[in-house]
């Protein structure tokens, strides 16, 4: 019997495809394992459970004066004092917002903003624990601020907790939501307030805890101080649609159409000043706010207009003008208030040289916020206008009006030339043998009404050398330009000559005021608002014809 031997491999690629894939899926996976190994661990989440409370602070009087704020933690992770930053955002009305950084630390109240942990016994804020902030001062944060807090981990780059502050219901005061003034009630926009023109003022107050004491909101226009009326005092505000109030319950209050802001208020010198408002709720809680009265020049005026010039000029071309057609002449034979006058537009030489020569008379008035002290280099100059030649007279003290001027009815000015820095003209005393009871040579100012000016002065000229009566000038046929130039010095703004005397009001405490002012102590004075200054203006005028 014969035994054949045969190859049979029908088994081998069974078991290689088993292998293969086994190979495969280990390959596969660990693959898989190293790919996944490499990715980091996350970090483990921190949570924390705060409690926030914010409470306002007032002063005796019920005026908020900042907040306290406190932040319990009731859960979560402890939070450690070097990593832990905490982020106090304020922002005030329409203001950009304000961030204070705080690190975490113990509670320190000599701090400028005092803060930190208030319990447990290290700088670990632990479960239980608060942490207090508190603002105040006149820069610090107040309750109907837009406030967040924000607790950050600095070291794992993570917010914390974060959430808005709001005081409770019954703690919180007024709110001045808006303020505002209006120079024209007839129009629906808000107009700029001119001077002379009158004004108005207008406020939009509310309250979150629904409890304004609508009886409790007044205004104070700081311009009045020391005027010694009631307009000085705080007036209140009404919302009850009686004009010029427009709508009643509408949370506009309003002031105005009263003695206090009617024409010929406000002076054009108010600008800058201070309004003060003030609303209280039921509960005595105050709040208080400011806002900068601006006055523009009026926008009416000029010669066709009352005979005014619009005081927008006078930063141009100073603040000492002549009035329109007052000047004229008179002789030195005759007393200055002669009335045999004649006007110098086109004269005579012998109207000029006749009668111990001519006395130039010229009304000025002050429309600055200044008043102006002129000395004894106040001129007025004649310009040949066929030549370089010209004629100068300077000024001359009035002093008696019953005597001729060339028999001292005029003295030299200011009346010392020996001592020219003595102002004596600023006071009321008078040179020797001088009879004159007005203040001499003093251009005051008009506080009220810019436009108008101060009270007139006349200024005599006249002497050919300063600080002398001279002999006067002898006039030849010919054709002048003639200026005028004021030279002295200017007081403190807003100050009229009775206050610098100290006869009226002193709203800046200035020292040294009293019936023996003199501008020259004042140059330097350590009141910056009471110092002087000195002066010298030219005012072209007129054409002079001599034949």
């Amino acid at each position: 019997m014969r035994t054949i031997l045969r190859e049979d491999e029908s088994g081998v690629s069974e078991v290689i495809g088993t292998i293969l894939i086994l190979a495969m899926t280990v390959v596969l996976f660990s693959v898989i394992i190293v790919w996944v190994s490499a990715i980091p661990t996350p970090a483990a989440q921190a949570r924390t459970d705060i409690q926030s409370v914010m409470n306002p602070i007032y002063n005796p009087p019920g005026v908020e004066i900042g907040v306290n704020i406190t932040l319990t933690h009731q859960g979560g992770e402890a939070m450690q004092p070097v990593p832990t930053i905490i982020y106090v955002t304020s922002q005030r009305g329409t203001n950009p917002p304000k961030t204070d950084i705080v690190i975490l630390h113990k509670f320190n109240g000599f701090l400028a903003t005092p803060s930190g942990l208030l319990d447990g016994t290290d700088s670990v804020w632990d479960i239980g624990e608060r942490w207090a902030y508190k603002s105040t001062g006149a820069t610090g944060l107040r309750s109907s601020d837009q406030i967040t807090i924000i607790i950050v981990d600095n070291l794992k780059s993570i917010i914390l907790w974060t959430g808005p502050m709001n005081a409770p219901a019954g703690t919180r005061p007024p709110v001045f939501v808006d303020k505002w003034t209006d120079g024209i009630l007839a129009t629906e926009e808000i107009d700029p307030v001119q001077a002379t023109q009158g004004f108005y003022i207008f406020a939009k107050v509310t309250d979150p805890d629904n409890d304004l004491n609508v009886n409790s909101v007044y205004v104070t226009i700081t311009a009045w101080y020391g005027s010694g009326t009631s307009c000085a005092a705080p007036q209140p505000m009404n919302d009850n649609g009686v004009s010029p109030d427009r709508i009643a319950g509408d949370k506009i209050f309003s002031f105005g159409a009263n003695a206090c802001t009617k024409p010929p208020f406000p002076a054009l010198s108010w600008a800058g000043s201070i309004i003060l408002l003030n609303a209280t709720d039921l509960k005595g809680h105050q709040t208080t706010t400011r806002l900068v009265l601006d006055v523009a020049a009026p926008l009416t005026g000029g010669g066709g207009n009352g005979g005014t010039i619009p005081s927008q000029l006078w930063q141009y071309i100073g603040y000492v003008q002549i009035r329109t057609g007052e000047v004229w002449v008179s002789n030195l034979t005759a007393p200055y208030n002669s009335p045999s006058t004649y006007q110098p537009y086109r004269v005579t030489r012998a109207q000029l040289n006749g009668n111990g020569g001519a006395l130039f008379h010229y009304k000025m008035v002050n429309h600055g916020n200044t008043t102006i002290f002129i000395d004894g280099w106040s001129e007025a100059f004649f310009q040949n206008t066929q030549s370089a030649s010209g004629a100068v007279a300077f000024i001359v003290a009035p002093c008696s009006t019953a005597i001729a001027a060339n028999a001292g009815g005029v003295a030299p000015y200011p009346g010392t030339a020996l001592n020219i820095n003595d102002f004596q003209y600023a006071h009321t005393g008078l040179p020797a043998g001088c009879s004159v009871t007005s203040p001499i040579a003093v251009f005051d100012i008009n506080t009220f009404n810019q436009d108008t000016g101060g009270t007139p002065y006349v200024m005599l000229t006249y002497a050919k050398t300063p600080f002398s009566t001279g002999s006067a000038n002898v006039w030849g046929s010919a054709t002048f330009f003639m200026s005028i130039l004021v030279s002295g010095m200017a007081g403190p703004a807003n100050y009229t000559y009775p206050q610098l005397t100290g006869t009226g009001p002193n709203p800046n405490s200035c020292g040294g005021l009293g019936p023996a002012y003199n501008p020259l102590n004042h140059l330097n004075d350590p009141i910056v608002a009471c110092r002087t200054s000195w002066y010298a203006q030219v005012i072209p005028f007129i054409g002079m014809v001599v034949y």
